[in-house]
């Protein structure tokens, strides 16, 4: 059966185009849940999985996508199928296929790429490195991004860990400080691992604000658990304050009874 599903995937043609130009920016946070080949059977696996990542994309139409837990086979199999989009990569370490990534696409013929880069969650950002109770390597990935209208912005998409909280507000004020310093537009993204109010969120919240806030209502879970765990709202995008929110919220969908990932992708359409 595995096998059936992987020369369906290996000779999937399907192609997602980045969308027109438009006046508002859609950006999508999406965790993809990673190549994980001993453990995840049947419809939880990536070969069955990768077709309805696709698809969702297309639903969403992102100019810029942040996705987490990408694998290098992951990754090739998105550049391959995502046209018109260039990316940004950094693996947190060198583990071969196991390496884990945030990166970020973006439509290519709408922005300028003006600056990128990798740093890691810890005392020792620009080195491969973490602090010691944390469980693994983790990062933040960016990009500076200049738009056909001349609106210039710096996207961070954001990975933490997720067994110890006291990590997370250590790891997450790594990130804060580049926002801080960043004296541009900013949007961060990402699986903060961290439920609303948690201590780790609070310089987020002070110098952005959350998508779903602009709206002033919740619109559900994003971690889904591939329907056999409680679910959790623990994926954010974070907005410039001053931006004009046109819409957000969560796709829930689920193709012939798969889900596409153990989150659901959250998204925002602005205009900065």
């Amino acid at each position: 059966m595995r096998f059936l599903s992987y020369l369906k995937y290996a000779f999937l043609r399907k192609r997602v185009e980045a969308p027109a130009l438009r006046d508002d920016v859609t950006v999508v946070s999406y965790n993809i849940r990673y190549f994980n080949h001993n453990a995840d059977f049947g419809n939880c696996h990536w070969y069955v999985r990768a077709k309805y990542v696709l698809k969702m994309i297309e639903r969403l139409q992102p100019d810029v996508l942040c996705l987490q837990e990408v694998h290098p086979p992951q990754y090739s199999f998105l550049k391959k199928h995502l046209v018109g989009y260039s990316s940004v990569i950094g693996y947190r370490e060198d583990r071969g296929v196991h390496s884990e990534a945030c990166p970020i696409f973006y439509n290519a013929a709408r922005f300028t790429l003006l600056d990128s880069g990798t740093f890691w969650l810890s005392d020792t950002p620009d080195l491969q490195s973490k602090f010691e109770d944390s469980w693994h390597y983790r990062i933040s990935t960016f990009v500076t991004l200049r738009d056909k209208d001349g609106t210039v912005f710096t996207v961070y998409n954001v990975h933490p860990d997720y067994r110890i909280e006291e990590v997370r507000i250590r790891q997450l004020a790594v990130l804060a400080d580049k926002v801080r310093n960043n004296e541009g537009k900013v949007i961060v993204t990402g699986d903060f691992n961290a439920v609303k109010g948690e201590k780790c969120l609070e310089p987020f919240e002070e110098m952005l604000k959350d998508s779903k806030d602009f709206r002033g209502d919740v619109f559900g879970a994003t971690f889904n658990g591939f329907g056999e765990k409680p679910e959790e709202w623990i994926d954010f995008i974070y907005l410039p304050k001053d931006c004009t929110l046109v819409d957000t919220g969560i796709d829930k969908t689920i193709f012939d009874g798969v889900y596409p990932s153990d989150h659901y992708p959250i998204y925002a359409k602005v205009k900065l």
